[in-house]
Protein backbone atom coordinates (compact mmCIF):
# COMPACT_ATOMS: atom_id res chain seq x y z
CA UNK A 1 0.00 0.00 0.00
CA UNK A 2 2.94 2.37 0.74
CA UNK A 3 4.56 1.32 -2.41
CA UNK A 4 1.05 2.62 -4.42
CA UNK A 5 1.06 5.71 -2.28
CA UNK A 6 4.54 6.29 -3.09
CA UNK A 7 4.04 5.96 -6.93
CA UNK A 8 0.83 8.01 -6.76
CA UNK A 9 2.45 10.68 -5.52
CA UNK A 10 5.47 10.65 -7.79
CA UNK A 11 2.90 10.69 -10.81
CA UNK A 12 1.35 13.71 -9.49
CA UNK A 13 4.23 15.46 -8.87
CA UNK A 14 5.52 14.70 -12.59
CA UNK A 15 2.00 15.92 -13.85
CA UNK A 16 1.40 18.76 -12.30
CA UNK A 17 4.82 20.40 -11.17
CA UNK A 18 5.50 21.69 -14.64
CA UNK A 19 3.25 24.50 -14.13
CA UNK A 20 3.70 26.08 -11.43
CA UNK A 21 7.62 25.75 -12.20
CA UNK A 22 7.20 26.50 -15.37
CA UNK A 23 5.77 29.62 -14.00
CA UNK A 24 7.52 30.66 -12.00
CA UNK A 25 11.01 30.73 -13.92
CA UNK A 26 9.65 30.94 -17.39
CA UNK A 27 11.79 34.34 -18.27
CA UNK A 28 15.13 31.84 -17.72
CA UNK A 29 13.46 28.84 -19.32
CA UNK A 30 12.68 30.71 -21.96
CA UNK A 31 9.11 30.96 -23.50
CA UNK A 32 9.38 32.55 -26.67
CA UNK A 33 7.96 31.69 -29.73
CA UNK A 34 10.42 29.30 -31.88
CA UNK A 35 8.19 27.06 -34.57
CA UNK A 36 7.21 30.14 -37.32
CA UNK A 37 4.06 30.16 -36.50
CA UNK A 38 1.30 32.41 -35.16
CA UNK A 39 0.41 31.52 -30.82
CA UNK A 40 -3.00 31.00 -30.57
CA UNK A 41 -4.74 33.10 -27.73
CA UNK A 42 -6.91 32.21 -24.86
CA UNK A 43 -10.20 31.70 -26.59
CA UNK A 44 -13.11 33.49 -25.40
CA UNK A 45 -16.51 31.31 -24.65
CA UNK A 46 -19.81 32.81 -25.90
CA UNK A 47 -22.77 31.71 -27.11
CA UNK A 48 -21.64 32.09 -30.94
CA UNK A 49 -18.67 29.83 -30.59
CA UNK A 50 -19.71 26.95 -27.52
CA UNK A 51 -19.26 24.46 -30.26
CA UNK A 52 -16.20 25.57 -31.51
CA UNK A 53 -14.31 26.21 -28.58
CA UNK A 54 -13.17 22.82 -27.77
CA UNK A 55 -10.90 22.50 -30.36
CA UNK A 56 -9.94 26.31 -29.66
CA UNK A 57 -9.17 25.18 -26.44
CA UNK A 58 -6.96 22.86 -27.72
CA UNK A 59 -4.93 24.57 -29.67
CA UNK A 60 -4.24 27.37 -27.07
CA UNK A 61 -3.44 24.66 -24.67
CA UNK A 62 -0.80 22.80 -27.65
CA UNK A 63 1.04 26.46 -28.14
CA UNK A 64 1.22 27.48 -24.71
CA UNK A 65 2.30 23.84 -22.83
CA UNK A 66 5.09 24.16 -20.20
CA UNK A 67 8.69 23.44 -21.61
CA UNK A 68 6.63 22.79 -25.04
CA UNK A 69 10.08 24.36 -26.66
CA UNK A 70 12.51 22.65 -25.07
CA UNK A 71 10.94 18.95 -25.48
CA UNK A 72 10.46 20.57 -29.11
CA UNK A 73 13.99 21.14 -29.53
CA UNK A 74 15.33 18.39 -27.59
CA UNK A 75 13.35 15.73 -30.22
CA UNK A 76 13.97 17.91 -33.47
CA UNK A 77 18.02 17.95 -31.82
CA UNK A 78 17.83 14.11 -31.78
CA UNK A 79 16.42 13.99 -35.55
CA UNK A 80 19.41 16.24 -36.62
CA UNK A 81 21.82 14.67 -35.01
CA UNK A 82 21.03 10.80 -35.76
CA UNK A 83 20.24 12.08 -39.20
CA UNK A 84 16.74 10.83 -39.69
CA UNK A 85 14.31 13.14 -41.88
CA UNK A 86 11.76 15.07 -39.79
CA UNK A 87 9.19 13.24 -40.91
CA UNK A 88 6.64 14.71 -38.81
CA UNK A 89 7.07 18.53 -39.94
CA UNK A 90 6.52 20.38 -42.86
CA UNK A 91 10.55 20.18 -43.71
CA UNK A 92 12.80 18.24 -45.71
CA UNK A 93 16.38 17.69 -45.21
CA UNK A 94 18.09 17.27 -48.36
CA UNK A 95 21.74 16.93 -48.95
CA UNK A 96 24.47 18.60 -47.17
CA UNK A 97 21.59 19.59 -45.33
CA UNK A 98 20.12 22.27 -46.74
CA UNK A 99 16.51 22.54 -45.56
CA UNK A 100 13.19 22.16 -48.32
CA UNK A 101 9.25 23.00 -47.35
CA UNK A 102 7.33 19.82 -48.20
CA UNK A 103 4.31 21.56 -49.53
CA UNK A 104 6.01 22.06 -52.57
CA UNK A 105 7.32 18.60 -53.11
CA UNK A 106 4.54 17.64 -55.20
CA UNK A 107 5.00 20.21 -58.12
CA UNK A 108 8.77 19.13 -57.89
CA UNK A 109 7.78 15.09 -58.52
CA UNK A 110 5.82 16.66 -61.57
CA UNK A 111 2.35 15.67 -60.14
CA UNK A 112 0.92 19.30 -59.85
CA UNK A 113 -0.86 20.13 -63.14
CA UNK A 114 -2.77 22.94 -63.81
CA UNK A 115 -5.95 22.04 -66.22
CA UNK A 116 -6.55 23.58 -69.71
CA UNK A 117 -9.40 25.52 -68.21
CA UNK A 118 -6.84 27.02 -65.45
CA UNK A 119 -4.29 27.85 -67.81
CA UNK A 120 -6.92 29.22 -70.05
CA UNK A 121 -8.26 31.32 -66.75
CA UNK A 122 -4.79 32.53 -65.65
CA UNK A 123 -4.52 33.95 -68.99
CA UNK A 124 -7.31 35.62 -69.24
CA UNK A 125 -6.91 37.13 -65.70
CA UNK A 126 -2.94 38.36 -66.57
CA UNK A 127 -4.33 40.02 -70.05
CA UNK A 128 -7.53 41.09 -68.65
CA UNK A 129 -5.35 43.17 -66.04
CA UNK A 130 -2.43 44.01 -68.53
CA UNK A 131 -4.34 45.08 -71.12
CA UNK A 132 -6.39 47.30 -68.34
CA UNK A 133 -2.97 48.97 -67.83
CA UNK A 134 -1.49 49.48 -70.99
CA UNK A 135 -4.27 51.84 -71.92
CA UNK A 136 -2.23 54.46 -69.63
CA UNK A 137 1.19 53.59 -71.58
CA UNK A 138 2.35 51.17 -68.57
CA UNK A 139 5.07 48.46 -69.44
CA UNK A 140 3.84 44.96 -67.74
CA UNK A 141 5.39 42.00 -67.12
CA UNK A 142 4.96 38.71 -65.19
CA UNK A 143 7.46 36.73 -63.25
CA UNK A 144 7.93 33.54 -61.68
CA UNK A 145 10.26 33.05 -58.97
CA UNK A 146 11.50 29.44 -58.83
CA UNK A 147 10.60 27.41 -56.24
CA UNK A 148 14.15 26.35 -54.01
CA UNK A 149 13.92 22.55 -55.05
CA UNK A 150 13.52 23.50 -58.71
CA UNK A 151 17.07 25.42 -58.60
CA UNK A 152 18.63 23.25 -56.04
CA UNK A 153 17.37 20.00 -57.92
CA UNK A 154 20.47 18.25 -57.12
CA UNK A 155 20.12 19.00 -53.38
CA UNK A 156 16.76 16.99 -53.10
CA UNK A 157 16.54 13.59 -51.53
CA UNK A 158 17.29 10.54 -53.60
CA UNK A 159 14.21 8.69 -52.12
CA UNK A 160 12.53 11.76 -53.67
CA UNK A 161 11.41 10.56 -56.93
CA UNK A 162 10.23 12.53 -59.87
CA UNK A 163 7.84 11.34 -62.95
CA UNK A 164 8.34 14.88 -64.96
CA UNK A 165 11.01 17.40 -64.78
CA UNK A 166 8.45 19.90 -65.78
CA UNK A 167 6.86 21.46 -63.04
CA UNK A 168 3.78 23.90 -62.62
CA UNK A 169 5.47 26.89 -63.48
CA UNK A 170 7.12 24.80 -66.46
CA UNK A 171 3.84 24.28 -67.25
CA UNK A 172 2.15 28.15 -67.17
CA UNK A 173 5.37 29.69 -68.76
CA UNK A 174 4.90 27.92 -71.75
CA UNK A 175 1.25 27.90 -71.99
CA UNK A 176 1.43 32.08 -71.34
CA UNK A 177 4.59 32.24 -73.82
CA UNK A 178 1.96 31.39 -76.39
CA UNK A 179 -1.12 32.55 -75.52
CA UNK A 180 -0.13 35.98 -73.79
CA UNK A 181 2.01 38.81 -75.67
CA UNK A 182 3.50 40.60 -72.61
CA UNK A 183 6.75 39.28 -71.45
CA UNK A 184 6.96 36.06 -69.24
CA UNK A 185 9.96 35.57 -67.03
CA UNK A 186 10.24 32.28 -65.32
CA UNK A 187 14.58 31.71 -65.07
CA UNK A 188 14.68 28.31 -63.41
CA UNK A 189 17.27 27.24 -65.80
CA UNK A 190 19.10 30.32 -65.89
CA UNK A 191 19.54 30.25 -62.00
CA UNK A 192 20.86 26.53 -62.28
CA UNK A 193 23.26 27.48 -64.43
CA UNK A 194 24.71 30.25 -62.11
CA UNK A 195 24.64 28.35 -59.14
CA UNK A 196 28.34 26.96 -59.50
CA UNK A 197 29.35 30.38 -58.62
CA UNK A 198 26.73 32.06 -56.44
CA UNK A 199 24.92 31.23 -53.67
CA UNK A 200 21.11 32.35 -55.02
CA UNK A 201 19.00 31.35 -51.99
CA UNK A 202 19.29 30.55 -48.21
CA UNK A 203 20.03 26.77 -46.93
CA UNK A 204 17.19 27.38 -43.84
CA UNK A 205 14.47 29.26 -45.84
CA UNK A 206 12.14 28.92 -48.44
CA UNK A 207 13.23 32.21 -50.21
CA UNK A 208 16.05 32.99 -52.17
CA UNK A 209 18.17 35.57 -50.73
CA UNK A 210 19.30 38.98 -52.04
CA UNK A 211 21.94 38.18 -54.80
CA UNK A 212 18.57 35.88 -56.14
CA UNK A 213 16.87 38.99 -56.04
CA UNK A 214 19.90 41.10 -57.62
CA UNK A 215 19.35 38.04 -61.23
CA UNK A 216 15.64 38.91 -60.83
CA UNK A 217 16.30 42.61 -61.15
CA UNK A 218 18.82 41.90 -63.77
CA UNK A 219 16.17 40.01 -65.99
CA UNK A 220 13.10 42.45 -65.33
CA UNK A 221 15.42 45.40 -66.39
CA UNK A 222 16.66 43.63 -69.70
CA UNK A 223 12.81 42.68 -70.24
CA UNK A 224 11.96 46.48 -69.87
CA UNK A 225 14.68 48.04 -71.61
CA UNK A 226 16.63 45.79 -73.56
CA UNK A 227 19.66 46.06 -71.55
CA UNK A 228 20.38 44.69 -67.81
CA UNK A 229 23.44 47.30 -67.68
CA UNK A 230 23.22 48.69 -64.46
CA UNK A 231 25.21 52.15 -62.83
CA UNK A 232 26.94 50.12 -60.63
CA UNK A 233 28.03 46.11 -59.80
CA UNK A 234 27.39 45.30 -56.28
CA UNK A 235 29.16 43.50 -53.88
CA UNK A 236 28.38 40.97 -51.63
CA UNK A 237 29.17 39.54 -48.35
CA UNK A 238 28.01 36.91 -45.94
CA UNK A 239 26.83 37.89 -42.92
CA UNK A 240 26.24 35.31 -39.43
CA UNK A 241 22.84 34.46 -38.92
CA UNK A 242 21.20 31.44 -37.31
CA UNK A 243 18.42 29.48 -38.92
CA UNK A 244 15.53 31.23 -41.01
CA UNK A 245 12.10 29.86 -41.59
CA UNK A 246 12.49 26.50 -42.23
CA UNK A 247 14.57 26.03 -39.06
CA UNK A 248 12.02 28.10 -37.60
CA UNK A 249 9.10 25.48 -38.19
CA UNK A 250 11.76 23.09 -36.52
CA UNK A 251 11.89 25.06 -33.63
CA UNK A 252 15.49 25.10 -33.86
CA UNK A 253 16.75 28.14 -35.05
CA UNK A 254 19.45 28.10 -32.90
CA UNK A 255 20.84 24.91 -33.77
CA UNK A 256 20.87 26.02 -37.76
CA UNK A 257 23.40 28.89 -39.16
CA UNK A 258 22.67 30.26 -42.22
CA UNK A 259 25.54 30.02 -44.60
CA UNK A 260 23.91 31.44 -47.51
CA UNK A 261 22.91 35.04 -45.82
CA UNK A 262 23.78 37.62 -48.39
CA UNK A 263 24.35 41.47 -48.37
CA UNK A 264 24.80 43.62 -51.54
CA UNK A 265 27.17 46.27 -51.52
CA UNK A 266 26.19 48.99 -53.78
CA UNK A 267 29.13 51.89 -54.48
CA UNK A 268 26.89 54.23 -55.99
CA UNK A 269 26.35 56.22 -52.86
CA UNK A 270 22.78 56.49 -53.28
CA UNK A 271 20.25 57.10 -50.24
CA UNK A 272 17.33 54.28 -50.26
CA UNK A 273 14.34 55.12 -48.46
CA UNK A 274 10.95 53.31 -47.10
CA UNK A 275 8.71 56.29 -47.33
CA UNK A 276 5.08 54.63 -46.51
CA UNK A 277 4.11 51.28 -44.66
CA UNK A 278 0.55 50.42 -44.03
CA UNK A 279 -1.61 47.72 -43.19
CA UNK A 280 1.37 45.45 -41.75
CA UNK A 281 3.26 45.80 -44.93
CA UNK A 282 1.24 44.76 -47.48
CA UNK A 283 2.06 48.47 -49.36
CA UNK A 284 5.14 49.76 -49.37
CA UNK A 285 6.93 52.46 -51.16
CA UNK A 286 10.36 52.87 -51.65
CA UNK A 287 12.71 55.97 -53.13
CA UNK A 288 16.41 56.46 -53.98
CA UNK A 289 17.46 60.03 -53.74
CA UNK A 290 19.36 60.22 -57.41
CA UNK A 291 18.52 63.71 -59.20
CA UNK A 292 18.86 62.13 -62.56
CA UNK A 293 15.91 62.22 -64.44
CA UNK A 294 16.27 59.01 -66.48
CA UNK A 295 15.84 57.34 -62.88
CA UNK A 296 11.89 59.30 -62.24
CA UNK A 297 10.44 55.93 -63.26
CA UNK A 298 7.91 54.49 -60.99
CA UNK A 299 7.11 50.88 -60.47
CA UNK A 300 4.42 48.56 -59.14
CA UNK A 301 5.36 45.73 -58.06
CA UNK A 302 2.35 43.31 -56.98
CA UNK A 303 3.84 39.88 -55.48
CA UNK A 304 4.50 38.41 -52.25
CA UNK A 305 7.73 38.15 -49.96
CA UNK A 306 10.31 37.33 -52.61
CA UNK A 307 9.41 40.55 -54.45
CA UNK A 308 10.99 42.45 -51.11
CA UNK A 309 14.66 41.08 -52.55
CA UNK A 310 13.35 41.81 -55.44
CA UNK A 311 13.16 45.19 -54.60
CA UNK A 312 16.30 45.91 -52.52
CA UNK A 313 18.13 45.82 -55.69
CA UNK A 314 16.00 47.46 -58.50
CA UNK A 315 15.16 50.52 -56.28
CA UNK A 316 19.34 51.27 -57.31
CA UNK A 317 17.76 51.82 -60.76
CA UNK A 318 14.72 53.18 -60.06
CA UNK A 319 13.49 56.11 -58.80
CA UNK A 320 9.98 55.02 -57.20
CA UNK A 321 8.77 51.40 -56.24
CA UNK A 322 5.74 50.77 -54.86
CA UNK A 323 4.99 47.37 -53.49
CA UNK A 324 1.74 45.77 -52.73
CA UNK A 325 1.04 42.07 -51.80
CA UNK A 326 -1.20 40.12 -53.75
CA UNK A 327 -4.72 40.36 -53.22
CA UNK A 328 -4.04 43.86 -51.67
CA UNK A 329 -4.42 46.15 -54.63
CA UNK A 330 -7.51 47.52 -53.45
CA UNK A 331 -4.69 49.68 -50.99
CA UNK A 332 -4.29 51.97 -54.48
CA UNK A 333 -5.85 54.28 -57.12
CA UNK A 334 -4.66 52.83 -59.76
CA UNK A 335 -4.85 55.43 -62.14
CA UNK A 336 -3.85 58.29 -59.54
CA UNK A 337 -0.23 56.66 -59.19
CA UNK A 338 0.06 56.11 -62.91
CA UNK A 339 3.47 53.64 -63.09
CA UNK A 340 5.33 53.62 -65.74
CA UNK A 341 6.25 49.63 -65.48
CA UNK A 342 4.00 47.20 -63.49
CA UNK A 343 5.46 43.93 -62.36
CA UNK A 344 3.13 40.74 -60.97
CA UNK A 345 6.26 39.02 -59.18
CA UNK A 346 4.86 35.31 -57.14
CA UNK A 347 7.16 32.35 -56.09
CA UNK A 348 6.41 29.32 -58.01
CA UNK A 349 4.25 27.84 -54.94
CA UNK A 350 1.73 30.85 -55.30
CA UNK A 351 0.64 30.35 -58.72
CA UNK A 352 -2.75 29.56 -57.85
CA UNK A 353 -3.80 32.91 -56.42
CA UNK A 354 -3.62 33.60 -60.26
CA UNK A 355 -6.97 32.03 -60.78
CA UNK A 356 -8.64 34.50 -58.67
CA UNK A 357 -7.31 37.29 -60.77
CA UNK A 358 -5.63 40.13 -60.44
CA UNK A 359 -7.40 42.20 -57.66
Amino acid sequence: MKKQHIFLAFFILLTFAPIPIFTLFREQIGYTNTENKTIEGFPELNRQNFSSWPKRFEDWLSDTLPFKNQFIELFRGFQLQSGLDFTQSDVIRGKEDVLFYRKTVDNYKGLSRFTEEELQSITDNLRNFFDYMQESDTKCLFFIAPDKEQVYNSLMPDAIRRVSNESRADQLSAYLKNHLTYPVLYPKSDFQNLLADYPLYFETDTHWNDLGGWFAARQIKSAFTGSDESKTEPQYHHYESSGLDLAGMLGLSDRFSEPNAIEMEFDDGLGIYKTQTINYGNLQRFTNDDPHSELHKKVLVIGDSFAEYYIRSAIHDIKDILFITYGDLYLIDLEEENPDYVVIMLVERNLPFLLDGVH
